[in-house]
């Protein structure tokens, strides 16, 4: 299954039509057959900013998964701020569900869960808590011969050139690759940090391997300019950054990771 990774957009005065053209082109030359979004799409969580970002992905023609990120607590609505329990509906209402997302291809035998890390007030930290990692154990349990991918917008590992400041740590990070390992979930899509990274994890206790991407912010010219083309079998993830260079995005050496045990081979 091929699929793109995208994430911190940051849809806003910052985005320019020129890079936003670029890489419509360049997805839509891709052909993935799935794009899936790791948060802060908009830059302030306003309603226009919203309503781009959607047209932005109904005009690819490829279907697409997101879940949010702290920037999609909108920063002109006080009400968010005050009380948690209104925080992202203005999301919700343009992207559908904000949390515990389930998309499964049958097709590829792949499943996808897609959880929200925003934690309300403040929205910077990320974590999902308990009652989160209950369901994603469970869940992830269900599938039993599937290929398991883990989206959501907080780091659940550190990124290489990225700040370590407090308020960027996942709380419960070490919990959530604990369920990972133990349940099959082979490969997890992350954003927040605005650089481009592919890690591979290994956990001798489980013997379990772990692919982790982290996308760019592939609209930001101050950032990583990238995003991750992701083929995914079951022997291997092979995953091929996009940056954008001279007016359109162009490959960079892609990362092939062999789940068998082998070494990463360029």
């Amino acid at each position: 299954m091929r699929i793109a990774h995208l994430s911190d957009l940051h849809f806003g005065r910052h985005v320019v039509s020129d890079r936003l053209d670029a890489l419509r082109t360049d997805l839509v030359n891709a052909h993935p057959e799935l794009v899936v979004i790791t948060g802060d799409i908009t830059d302030r969580g306003t309603r226009r900013q919203f309503h781009d970002a959607l047209q932005f992905l109904q005009s690819l023609r490829i279907p697409f998964i997101s879940v949010p990120g702290n920037r999609e607590v909108s920063f002109d609505a006080f009400w968010e701020w005050a009380f948690p329990r209104l925080a992202l509906l203005r999301y919700q209402s343009y992207f559908g569900p904000r949390d515990r997302i389930i998309h499964v291809s049958e097709t590829h035998k792949v499943v996808f869960f897609g959880v929200n890390s925003v934690h309300p007030l403040p929205s910077w930290p990320g974590t999902l808590g308990r009652k989160k990692r209950d369901w994603l154990g469970q869940r992830a349990s269900d599938f039993k011969g599937y290929f398991k991918v883990l989206f959501l917008h907080h780091p659940v590992l550190p990124v290489p050139g990225s700040s370590s400041n407090w308020a960027h740590t996942f709380s419960d990070a070490g919990k959530v690759l604990k369920i990972c390992s133990e349940t099959g979930i082979s490969l997890i899509l992350q954003g927040h940090k605005h650089r481009s990274s592919v890690m591979d994890l290994r956990i001798p206790d489980t013997n379990a391997r772990i692919v982790v991407s982290c996308s760019g912010a592939p609209l930001r010219p101050e950032w990583d300019a990238v995003y991750h083309l992701i083929r995914i079998s079951r022997a291997s993830v092979l995953v091929e950054p996009r940056e954008f260079v001279e007016e359109r995005f162009t490959p960079k050496p892609a990362c092939l990771i062999s789940l068998d045990g082998t070494s990463p081979q360029p």
